[in-house]
């Protein structure tokens, strides 16, 4: 009984990189997942940033498109804190991609908010 209480402490602690990080915990989603309809559109990504503990991190948006938005910095004051971010992507024809809010201080992201478009 002790091995196995054991081994799952060890399974569910967290790293020691997991532990340095700032930000705990990010999600994204876009407004128009499935969208049929007069082209030019307007698709606004939005996503939660939750902190882990103090300090400052950088967070960026990443699209399927290759583009990558401005780097913009954050200052955790306490572990909890959270944020709403959004990034806007104006699509003139059909496409299906992705944006992703990524965390580029820590090396992680979101995971990707999906969306798909049919111009008519």
């Amino acid at each position: 009984m002790r091995i196995a209480i054991a081994a799952l402490l060890c399974a569910t602690a967290p790293s020691a990189s997991a532990k340095e990080r700032v930000v705990g915990w990010t999600h994204a989603e876009a407004n128009k997942r499935i969208y049929n309809g007069r082209c030019p559109v307007r698709l606004i990504f939005t996503g939660t940033i939750s902190s882990a503990r103090r300090g400052w991190f950088t967070y960026v948006w990443k699209r399927s498109d290759g583009i990558t938005g401005p780097v913009r910095t954050l200052r955790a004051s306490k572990a909890g804190e959270s944020w709403r971010v959004r990034q806007v992507w104006d699509l003139n024809g059909s496409l299906q991609g992705w944006a992703q809010l990524w965390i580029p201080s820590e090396q992680h992201g979101s995971g990707t908010a999906q969306f798909q478009v049919r111009c008519k």
